[in-house]
Parts: structure tokens; C-alpha cells; sequence
């Protein structure tokens, strides 16, 4: 059996297939548009979430340390009269409290020493906040009274809580 031979055509010398709808093909420039519009509109609200990510992690550090800054004061006025003196102000002495400090004493010593059976815990009440003021807290553990060290480790009133003994 042979192969049915046909003459070569000179201007499609190749067979190619033919397209029965030639019209859907060529859609032209407008689907790439809207890919496009689509495509930035997608990096867009991509970035404002980005941007809201990073606003509230800094908010969110802010907050967790605020910064120091000094008090604003009025800007001097330009007079050839001297200035005033300044005097210093004496603060009050920033203190603990009492019932705060227990309660921070007993959730360290749960959660941080592992000591299940913790109350009754009293603390000195007045203590002054002196970085690295030392002072002894009394607290019942099991059936066992022992006493607990705490140190002022800031003068935000920070402390350090060590083992019972």
C-alpha cells in the first residue's frame, strides 16, 4: 500500500492546520491590560497590608517602651533680662505596691521556680524603689513558712525574685 502523494502548493509548501475560529484567537491587547490591572491592584493592597503589619509593630514596640522625653517647655524668649534660677524639685520617692508586689512574687515563683504550692505570701509594705535595694518576703510553701529575696533591679520598680530558702 503506498501513500497517497499530492503535488506541493508553493505558498504552503508544509501542511498546517487550520483554525476553524480564527476570530478567538487573537484577542488582542485587552486581555494583557487587564492582567496588568489586576496584577497591580493585587501588589497594591499587598503593600497596605504590609504597611499596616509594620505600623503596628512599631506601635505595638512603642508601647511596650515608651520613650523618655523630657517635659516641653516654652521656647525662651530674646531678652537681654538674665535668666531666673532654676531650683530643683524633690519627687516623692516612688514605691511598690504592696498587694501588686505579692501577687508578682507568687505568679514568679509558679511559673518561673515550678513551686506549685505558693501562698500566703507578705511583703514589707513602703518599699521604696532603690535600684538595687534588697528586701525579704515571707511566704508559705506547702506547710513550710520560708522566706523569699527580692532585688530592685530598675527604678521603674522592676525585680528580680530568687529561690525560697
Amino acid at each position: 500500500m503506498t501513500a497517497p502523494t499530492r503535488p506541493p502548493r508553493a505558498q504552503q509548501p508544509y501542511p498546517v492546520a487550520e483554525h476553524r475560529d480564527a476570530e478567538t484567537t487573537d484577542g488582542g491587547w485587552l486581555p494583557v491590560l487587564v492582567a496588568a490591572l489586576v496584577g497591580a491592584v493585587a501588589i497594591a493592597i499587598a503593600g497596605v497590608i504590609a504597611g499596616l503589619v509594620v505600623v503596628n509593630i512599631r506601635e505595638s514596640a512603642v508601647a511596650d517602651n515608651p520613650a523618655r522625653t523630657p517635659a516641653a517647655s516654652a521656647p525662651l524668649a530674646q531678652t537681654s533680662a538674665p535668666a531666673a534660677p532654676v531650683r530643683a524639685v524633690d519627687l516623692p520617692a516612688k514605691q511598690l505596691d504592696q498587694v501588686d508586689l505579692q501577687r508578682g512574687v507568687q505568679l514568679v515563683l509558679i511559673d518561673s521556680y515550678g513551686i506549685d504550692d505558693v501562698r500566703d505570701v507578705r511583703c514589707p509594705a513602703g518599699q521604696t524603689v532603690v535600684l538595687g535595694a534588697t528586701f525579704e518576703c515571707l511566704v508559705k510553701v506547702g506547710s513550710t513558712q520560708k522566706s523569699v529575696s527580692v532585688t530592685i533591679t530598675d527604678s521603674d520598680g522592676a525585680y528580680e525574685v530568687g529561690r525560697p530558702h
